[in-house]
């Protein structure tokens, strides 16, 4: 039985909706104009090199131009800026059937054999009917460098009667000496809102119940090649019929939902565990894949960089309350380490898991550190600022406590303050020591006794600043400190010095200070002892005033102990503290019994005859350590 339907093959959308005229041009609009100003003024190239990604209409272009170049439609013997689409040379040219217009696919013809043949035996024939003989080389990038050499000659010097187009994606693989030698014209990707116009007026043509949602979704896959948007829409027709929504193009391109998206960047924002956890179970439940997933997800970061910057609109509902207090710069960490994750997950043999482990890592790695800069910045500038004096902040080893500025009476201040000698020495080791001012020393009523200073123990917390009216006194504290920073300055060189000062505590007289030691570090007295007129010569030469140095005979470390176990301090010597066994144990555990005693206190600076020719630095070894010089 004969089949009298007549049959029509199919022909995509790609083909049946591909431009025939420059003005059908989706996007390219400048090369458009140009070419057409060109072809109307006579000012025809010999050679064209087209670049640019892919399906974003190089070949068209081509095409087009070819038509344009040999069209007779216009009744004129010369190019036309408006090919006619009808004459045999336009028709022909459309079908890619013309004999004057040779479209070489370079990535098949690499071979400088082929390239001889098909370009530069033939090139100086005549066209067999058209104006021009036209050579369309798409990827052109492709050919061998041989075959560039082959083709340059030509290339630079062809005959009046022939034109070279050239398309390729990677203009930087095409020899510099092909380039110049070619008018070049870039071809950019298409923009999403284009393409959606593009799709929506296509299927108002092809009675396409098309929604601009589903518009979108399928331009953004596009990756800004017309030609991939197209090939989805096909794709989306032979899917859902005459009807195209959203729902139905993201279970054909199995796009994760964006509820889903939603909350994996909310999880990965906030670094909620227990959330992000839940994305994947969903994945796998589901059936999702993971790589387009991590791919969604990227992207739905990448746009809520730029919304975050206020670009664009919002990647999925909620976005706004997401970004509230995130930075920019933390966004595009996550969507950049996110990008490296989809790499690792390519090659793993259990896709899922290792993108829930490789998103568990990003979560953790990446920190808002601007975000906490802005913060800090904010409290910083709410805090209040004090108008009382100025207290010099102390310098420990332990955490600096900032003091806080209360507006106490002095008179109160003054009757709160430990006595001097009450004040317990600093039981850690200092750079510079630092000073906090004790009460003044009962006197009469109406004279102030001139204050003292010590130094703030490391564990002490100073909780009030001098008032008003003990200014002159803090500025006077003030004073000494730098009269002492400078010399521990000034005896940095010389270590025996410099380490009994980075080991003492001051307490600041009117003219006479008094070096006190802590416990545990007695021994730093002998040299002290043996070095007070050097300390007492460089306060001078600092200050230009007298100042003397003493020793404190009675140090706090022997607070703890009863009077009766004192010794008597030695004439001219700092004062040993006697300890009996029992009060050792108490300090150092039993488990040393060679280290019980405490041997500091019978240490004393005994006489001894040096030398004459005893060099300085054994000199300044035995002022430390007591001994003799045996010959």
């Amino acid at each position: 039985m004969e089949n009298t339907e007549a049959t029509t093959q199919y022909v995509s959308l790609a083909n049946k909706y591909r431009p025939q005229k420059f003005e059908d041009m989706v996007g390219q609009e400048s090369i458009s104009k140009t070419l057409r100003n060109a072809l109307t003024s006579g000012r025809i190239a010999h050679a064209y090199l087209f670049y640019g990604p892919r399906g974003c209409g190089k070949t068209t272009t081509a095409r087009i131009l070819a038509k344009a170049l040999n069209c007779t439609g216009a009744g004129t013997d010369k190019p036309t800026a408006e090919p006619c689409g009808k004459c045999p040379q336009c028709m022909e040219i459309a079908q890619s059937a013309d004999l004057d217009v040779l479209e070489l696919d370079a990535a098949s013809n690499t071979q400088v054999e082929k390239v001889r043949e098909a370009i530069i035996d033939t090139v100086a024939l005549a066209s067999t009917r058209d104006r021009f003989k036209v050579f369309i080389l798409d990827e052109v990038h492709m050919l061998s460098t041989s075959s560039f050499n082959a083709l340059l000659k030509t290339i630079e010097e062809p005959p009046a009667h022939v034109v070279f187009i050239l398309a390729t994606t990677e203009k930087h693989k095409v020899p510099a000496t092909i380039v110049s030698r070619c008018q070049t014209f870039r071809f950019r990707p298409i923009t999403t809102e284009e393409i959606i116009t593009h799709l929506l007026d296509l299927a108002g043509a092809e009675n396409i119940d098309l929604t601009p949602a589903a518009a979108k979704i399928i331009a953004k896959n596009a990756g800004g090649a017309m030609r991939d948007a197209l090939t989805l829409m096909d794709r989306a027709i032979a899917y859902s019929g005459n009807k195209i929504d959203e729902k139905l193009v993201g279970e054909m391109l199995g796009l994760t939902p964006e509820e889903l998206i939603g909350n994996a960047v909310r999880a990965l924002v906030q670094k909620d565990n227990a959330a992000l956890h839940q994305v994947f179970d969903t994945l796998k439940a589901e059936g999702f894949d993971a790589n387009s997933f991590l791919k969604d997800l990227k992207n739905a970061l990448g746009d809520l960089f730029y919304f975050a910057l206020g670009q664009g609109e919002e990647p999925f509902e909620g976005a706004k309350q997401v970004i509230e207090g995130v930075s920019a710069g933390f966004l595009a960490q996550l969507s950049r380490k996110t990008n490296k994750i989809i790499e690792e997950v390519k090659f793993s043999d259990n896709a899922l898991i290792s993108a829930e482990v490789g998103m568990f890592t990003v979560m953790d790695s990446c920190l808002d550190i601007e975000g906490f800069v802005r913060r800090l910045e904010a409290l910083e500038r709410s805090g209040a600022v004090s108008s009382g004096p100025f207290v010099p902040p102390a310098r420990q080893t332990g955490a600096v406590q900032k003091p806080a500025v209360r507006s106490a009476p002095s008179s109160a201040l003054k009757a709160a303050a430990p006595k001097p000698e009450e004040r317990p020495f600093a039981s850690a080791s200092f750079e510079k020591p630092s000073f906090a001012k004790p009460a003044p020393q009962a006197a009469a009523p109406q004279t102030a006794a001139k204050p003292a200073f010590t130094p703030t123990p490391a564990a002490e917390k100073i909780t009030s600043a001098a008032p008003q009216d003990d200014a002159p006194a803090l500025n006077t504290a003030i004073s000494n400190r730098q009269i002492w920073d400078k010399m521990l300055k000034h005896f940095e060189k010389s270590p025996f010095v410099y380490d009994v000062m980075t080991n003492c505590s001051v307490t600041f007289g009117e003219g006479e200070w008094t070096l006190g030691f802590p416990a545990g570090k007695e021994f730093y007295q002998i040299p002290a002892q043996n070095k007070l007129a050097d300390l007492e010569a460089s306060a001078k030469q600092i200050s230009g005033r007298v100042i003397k140095f003493k020793l404190n005979s009675a140090p706090a470390a022997e607070a703890a102990f009863p009077a009766a176990k004192r010794a008597s301090a030695h004439a001219g010597k700092p004062a040993a503290v006697k300890q009996s066994a029992d009060s050792n144990r108490n300090v150092i555990s039993n488990e040393e019994p060679f280290v019980n005693g405490n041997f500091a206190a019978d240490i004393e600076p005994s006489a001894y005859t040096a030398a004459q020719d005893t060099p300085e630095e054994l000199k300044e070894i035995l002022e430390v350590i007591p001994g003799e010089l045996l010959a």
